[in-house]
């Protein structure tokens, strides 16, 4: 719970979690998440009320999806041997599965790579890998985000979780 107030008591179906203070006004409750709950905070005359249903499967329409996503580099796992989104595209392209799965990702977002809207032929791709190999994946992904091509944050993890099952 979230309040300006000092000290907030919070109800789950009418029963009591407790009361608690606090001068950063964050209050954390342990709250039960059995079939369906609704949930009554209550600070001094204040009172907000929320309601929650427990599901066995997430519903994934329900999770935020960040667009023109930006990563640091502590966000990307990396294994030792093994490709990542910190791997130049040149190193990407020796191996035949990563060159398979980098065109894949850059033709879902339409980036040209490969798609055949652009009417590139495959002699133009290699010359267009040749001439980008030295940039490492996540700095070309972020140069693409100026031309509208932009992927998640979760298609970016996505990416790096498979590139880290292959060897450089």
């Amino acid at each position: 719970v979230y309040s300006n107030q000092p000290e907030v008591e919070l109800f789950a179906n009418g029963v009591s979690l407790g009361k608690q203070t606090s001068p950063e006004h964050f209050f954390y409750f342990e709250v039960p998440n059995i079939g369906e709950t609704t949930l009554v905070a209550v600070a001094g005359e204040c009172r907000d009320e929320s309601f929650i249903r427990k599901v066995e499967v997430f519903n994934e329409d329900y999770r935020l999806k960040e667009t023109g996503a930006i990563l640091n580099w502590f966000d990307i796992n990396e294994r030792e041997g093994y490709l990542s989104l910190n791997s130049k595209i040149e190193d990407i392209m020796k191996s035949e599965e990563g060159a398979k799965l980098f065109m894949e990702f850059m033709k879902s977002g339409g980036s040209g790579w490969g798609n055949n809207s652009t009417n590139e032929t495959e002699e133009e791709v290699k010359k267009k890998m040749k001439m980008l190999g030295a940039f490492k994946v996540l700095r070309y992904i972020s140069l693409l985000s100026a031309t509208n091509v932009d992927f998640t944050k979760e298609q970016l993890l996505d990416l790096n979780d498979k590139l880290n099952q292959i060897a450089q």
